[in-house]
């Protein structure tokens, strides 16, 4: 087999893998897509963090937006064609999204059924607090890696002023009074005017 082809097995059985085992939705299956591309050096942390700013800010579940693009920059990286590349990236997108497809065809009515029962209870009982942690240990890693990357520009300035725009925009998102929307833009809006 050549070179590409392991690379293609690999990549396709590592996000089947993810894909089985992780559950909670799109944030929670980045901490697990995050240790396994990292751990291999397929990629480095601030191009993770490039590819998740580019899966939350295109249309779709950012868990598959992300599997979508780390196979595309996984094979570009490894010096593939541009077709190569789009292939893997397709590879990707169906290997994660797999078993959730199969599981819900399969395991769906089941669900239906027994959704209120004291096992599926119990189950969902200890996920949610494991999902949350997931969520929380990516969200750390990630504001750590923004500050090293941060910690390079000399304006100090800067610095503090996104600071106050996040901790702005995190507690007008964690407040139901105010919309999303007005968050983003006020958000994007103070962005421009702080370059």
């Amino acid at each position: 087999m050549t070179a590409l082809a392991v690379l293609a097995a690999k990549l396709a059985a590592i996000f089947f893998k993810v894909g089985l085992f992780t559950l909670g939705g799109g944030l929670a299956i980045i901490a697990l897509v995050r240790q396994e591309v990292l751990s291999r050096g397929w990629l480095s942390p601030g191009e993770f963090s490039d590819i998740l700013g580019i899966a939350q800010s295109t249309p779709g579940p950012i868990g598959v937006n992300a599997a979508t693009f780390t196979g595309y920059r996984v094979f570009a990286n490894a010096g593939s064609g541009m077709w190569f590349a789009l292939a893997a990236s397709l590879l990707s997108t169906v290997a994660v999204t797999l078993p959730s497809v199969v599981g819900a065809g399969v395991g769906g009515a089941w669900f239906e059924r027994h959704r209120n029962g004291v096992f599926t209870v119990s189950v969902f009982g200890v996920l949610r607090p494991c999902v949350s942690g997931f969520v929380c240990a990516v969200g750390a890693d990630l504001a750590v890696e923004c500050c090293r990357v941060a910690s390079v520009e000399p304006a100090l300035l800067l610095k503090i002023c996104d600071g106050v725009f996040f901790s702005l925009a995190a507690w007008a998102g964690f407040s139901s009074r105010i919309s999303p929307v007005w968050v983003l833009f006020a958000s994007a809006l103070a962005g421009v005017l702080s370059r």
